[in-house]
């Protein structure tokens, strides 16, 4: 798995969404749940995970690329081992047929990485149908989400966080377990997702023995014991499929509440293209649901949220809660920018009336007309630190754009 990291220059320089408003507000499930999902389709997957899940009856889902199926690629899965894992019951989402960054493609290029490998997942497996997708490197804007709807009734992100019955279902929150993930963190994230009664996406990609040496790696070992873990714990297992069978279907967020731009985890296709030392996770500062935003707003550096492209004209405010954490007092530059040019800018303290506050959320927001920002095309949301100082830790929460 690739992370994007963008760097950008200091936006001072020129010029310097769950939707917390909306009727939707995490719905608890009956109980809580746990997928197991496994990317690309290594062959690890079916050496390794697999002997470890059916000895446990857990069934997963395997989002399998199909070109690395379809022309034997080297340390993937056959097409036999896949046919196998869907006689044993497991769910089978698309992956694509090259697994590229989708936000790259042309609209022939994206229909054919979309469209033709359910079709050849579903001639070659013996499929009726292939109603899931997993989203290549988690990366997407709204114009892949749109193609994307028009192929398949789910797609799976590796925005963190759990999901709910009323979160989207074409931004589906998957944990990625990378080969630094402690088994501690991933038990912390299942006993979360039993407590408040939701669903928890355990992203896998491959499997050894001994000591990982990339990212995508991942202790066989440790994966028995998170295995053993949900067991004891006693976790519903569902595949993507039945989990998505029991949420209330919501493909799109409501209109007359705006755009969500970060409710416990990105949402509307929004990217994060940050480049302070920061988290899309935090779980200690929360102001509503599970997860918050933490950054650490030094020497000029700033959380970037990057979307495909947001008409202004058609929003009011930028609203959201923020919290100075243990100090309070920072200096944070909000930038509404084109990717070319400033739309808008306006500083926190000066939205707030008053300092950030230490220990205390306290809710923003930022009028457009007062920023200036009354026409052009939001790409790139920034929250920048605006002293050139080392400053404490800042927590921003439920971010949304409000309409006219």
């Amino acid at each position: 798995m690739i992370e994007r990291f963008r760097k950008l220059p200091f936006i001072a320089t020129l010029l310097l969404g769950t939707l917390h408003a909306s009727a939707f507000a995490a719905q608890p499930f009956e109980q809580g749940m746990v997928t197991i999902t496994l990317d690309d389709g290594w062959s690890t997957q079916y050496t390794k995970a697999r002997p470890a899940l059916n000895a446990r009856n857990i069934p997963a889902t395997y989002a399998l690329i199909t070109q690395a199926l379809a022309q034997g690629w080297g340390g993937y899965m056959s097409i036999a081992q896949a046919q196998t894992l869907v006689a044993e019951g497991n769910g089978i989402a698309s992956h694509t047929l090259t697994h590229p960054d989708l936000t790259t493609l042309s609209a022939p290029e994206l229909e054919s990485e979309l469209g033709d490998s359910r079709d050849w997942l579903v001639t070659n497996l013996g499929l009726t149908s292939v109603p899931d997708f997993v989203i290549p490197y988690g990366l997407y804007d709204a114009n892949v989400l749109a193609a994307i709807r028009q192929h398949y009734g789910s797609s799976r992100t590796v925005n963190a966080g759990r999901n709910f019955r009323d979160t989207l279902v074409y931004e589906l929150r998957g944990n990625d377990v990378a080969r630094n993930v402690p088994v501690s963190t991933v038990r912390g994230w299942i006993d979360q997702a039993l407590v408040e009664k939701s669903w928890l996406i355990l992203v896998f990609h491959e499997f050894v023995d001994g000591t990982p040496t990339r990212d995508t790696q991942y202790r066989t070992s440790n994966f028995t014991t998170i295995l053993n873990y949900i067991q004891t714990r006693g976790a519903r297992t569902v595949t993507l499929s039945q989990g998505l069978a029991l949420m209330d279907g919501r493909t799109e967020p409501d209109p007359s509440s705006g755009v969500s731009i970060y409710g416990d985890a990105l949402e509307s296709g929004f990217a994060d293209w940050s480049w302070a030392e920061h988290s899309l996770e935090e779980t200690g500062i929360v102001h509503a649901g599970s997860a918050s935003i933490r950054f650490e707003p030094d020497t000029w550096a700033g959380v970037l949220l990057h979307h495909s492209g947001v008409e202004v004209a058609g929003y009011q405010s930028l609203e959201l809660w923020v919290h100075g954490g243990t100090a309070g007092g920072q200096s944070v530059r909000v930038v509404l920018h084109d990717g070319t040019d400033v739309l808008g800018t306006m500083r926190l303290d000066e939205a707030l009336g008053g300092p950030l506050v230490a220990g205390e959320w306290r809710k923003v927001t930022l009028s457009f007309d007062a920023m200036g920002a009354t026409s052009g095309t939001l790409r790139d949301l920034y929250f920048q630190d605006d002293s050139g100082d080392d400053q404490a830790a800042v927590y921003l929460d439920d971010i949304s754009l409000v309409p006219r």
